[in-house]
């Protein structure tokens, strides 16, 4: 398994800058799950928010703990890092959505006139006859 990222040119490299996995020595991925993930999501920002979901997952189980000893003391904080993560993947969603929002989609019988319309097409607006008990 190996870490690799130049710059985010290719799919893998851009999943790693948006989550900001960049850093060899503080890697949470392999280039292998990254690529997994790409093959399972289809896109980027929707690998990119599975990532950051599973570490916020990999995290939340996790305590944290403070360890002293003299002047010396070490603690890890799990449970802030898990919270980052989600949050992490809550911004990319929206991130997502800002790239690709939602296309209306318009009935083109509903923008008629009453008169214009094909009644045997159904849409949501009312027209001429529409309570009509016509057997």
């Amino acid at each position: 398994m190996a870490f690799t990222y130049v710059a985010p040119t290719t799919d893998r490299d851009k999943v790693r800058f948006l989550i900001g996995d960049t850093v060899s020595a503080e890697a949470h991925y392999q280039d292998d799950e990254i690529t997994y993930l790409l093959t399972t999501w289809g896109n980027v920002f929707t690998a990119a928010i599975a990532t950051a979901e599973i570490l916020a997952g990999r995290y939340a189980h996790r305590s944290n703990y403070s360890r002293s000893v003299g002047d010396l003391s070490i603690s890890e904080q799990f449970g802030s890092a898990a919270i980052e993560f989600r949050n992490l993947a809550d911004r990319l969603r929206r991130q997502r959505d800002l790239l690709s929002p939602p296309t209306p989609v318009i009935n083109a019988q509903s923008i008629k006139n009453t008169g214009d319309k094909v009644v045997s097409t159904y849409s949501s607006d009312f027209y001429t006859g529409l309570h009509d008990n016509v057997v």
